[in-house]
């Protein structure tokens, strides 16, 4: 790729443990500057500090854990402004990048020696009945959206996808996934593990009331509507309360602004990533070399 156009400015997202001054960022900020960019810097006030420099932002660079990203993914998604994640969390799944290459994946950044990779995000809408007034509008879930039971009771969820019916279930919820999302919670449900180069959405149904559950990959060129039956649902994205619903309403899912992750040269692919954080793949070490069974202890001696 070409080197990034000048001018404009790259903004660091931070956790709220980080240090604005730690050693490595300010490496990473000399970077920027000598290139003749604008840093600065959203943690105390992020809203505001966001809505004011984004329009001009070249990149965005998130530094945190997965929480970070996907809080400034979904400020980036929208504007189309290309984000970085530096990982500083305990498992930093989506990051491409650890603490101490920040400076040299700047450099490789402005240089233009990088791949990005495009994900897709999820817009949603929540009606109060089917065709009926609009409640609520999620601009951007990057993961996944949630709808779970508001209390012990179960939801029927009627789902509906292609203009034909996928299914109705009895269940504490569902999960709806991007790729990107299909390694956090849909994965701890029991949803599959997908690439996410793979064009694809992950219904995964919450502890559906039936002998055999699997969860559903479709394409992620489809919408999805998921009308409530029965019961009292609450509805969240990447993580967040975002509605409720009570029978009767209905959820639309649909495709949301495009993400644009960077990946400098190095990163870690997806199969990488899978392994190392999840243990994917992993063989289950013998203790013994050689996989050699121990020796049994003598056995006693009679007098």
């Amino acid at each position: 790729m070409r080197p990034v156009d000048l001018p404009g400015s790259v903004g660091f997202v931070l956790h709220f443990r980080e240090s604005a001054d730690s050693p490595v960022l300010r490496r990473a900020m000399a970077v920027v500057e000598a290139a003749g960019l604008r840093c600065w810097v959203a943690q105390a006030d992020p809203e505001e500090t966001l809505a004011r420099e984004l329009g001009g932002a070249r990149l965005l660079v998130s530094v945190g854990g997965d929480g970070t990203l996907l809080y400034s993914a979904q400020r980036a998604a929208p504007r189309g402004v290309p984000l970085l994640g530096v990982n500083r969390g305990q498992l930093g799944f989506l990051t491409n990048v650890e603490m101490s290459q920040l400076p040299a994946a700047l450099e490789a950044f402005i240089r233009g020696d990088f791949e990005t990779d495009r994900r897709r995000s999820l817009r949603a809408e929540l009606r109060s009945e089917r065709g009926g007034a609009l409640v609520g509008v999620l601009e951007v879930a990057v993961n996944e959206i949630v709808v779970k039971t508001e209390g012990v009771n179960l939801l029927r969820m009627e789902v509906h996808s292609d203009d034909q019916l996928v299914g109705v279930f009895d269940a504490d919820g569902l999960i709806l996934a991007t790729t990107l999302g299909s390694t956090a919670y849909s994965l701890s449900a029991g949803g599959p593990p997908v690439d996410s180069r793979v064009p694809a959405l992950v219904l995964t149904p919450l502890n559906p009331h039936v002998l055999i559950s699997r969860s559903l990959v479709i394409p992620d060129t489809l919408d999805v509507r998921i009308g409530f039956e029965r019961g009292h649902a609450v509805v969240a994205a990447d993580g967040r309360p975002w509605g409720r619903l009570d029978a009767g309403g209905e959820l639309i899912a649909q495709r949301g602004p495009e993400l644009h992750l960077v990946r400098p040269p190095g990163s870690p692919g997806f199969f990488q990533r899978l392994r190392s954080k999840t243990g994917f793949g992993a063989v289950l070490k013998s203790p013994y070399e050689d996989d050699e069974v121990p020796p049994a202890p003598p056995r006693p001696q009679r007098g």
